[in-house]
């Protein structure tokens, strides 16, 4: 049960993202600023996600779980998500349709945020 306290935040951006990803498009502003903008959102969601994802396992774990294992469960984690997000749209709605793009700009988020974690996270303080 604790470990729903620890990624709540990725549980809260994970149930909001489905219910934006799941209204018809006519009960969403038309915010279509530029060509592509769509994937742009995609890969900012898919960012965001994947971090809050990323900070829950570092909390649930104290610290000590290895780099390479959160990676792995992130990016798991995330796919699922992404791959469900477009057969939800595929399957669910009438107004939207699955996007072969929109899975690629959720992996571009994924990868930045995941490249993020690698570069900047560090399991001890060197200050300690």
């Amino acid at each position: 049960m604790n470990w729903i306290i620890n990624y709540a935040w990725a549980i809260l951006w994970a149930v909001i993202m489905m219910i934006l990803l799941l209204l018809p498009p006519d009960d969403l502003p038309s915010g279509n600023f530029f060509e592509g903008f769509d994937k742009l959102v995609h890969t900012g969601s898919f960012y965001l996600l994947t971090t809050l994802v990323l900070f829950g396992r570092v909390i649930d774990t104290k610290r000590r779980a290895t780099k390479w294992r959160t990676f792995t469960i992130a990016f798991i984690t995330a796919t699922v998500f992404a791959f469900g997000t477009e057969g939800a749209q595929m399957y669910f709605t009438n107004n939207r349709q699955a996007d072969w793009w929109d899975i690629f700009a959720d992996y571009v988020g994924i990868g930045m945020a995941l490249f993020s974690y690698l570069l900047l996270y560090n399991r001890r303080a060197k200050y300690d």
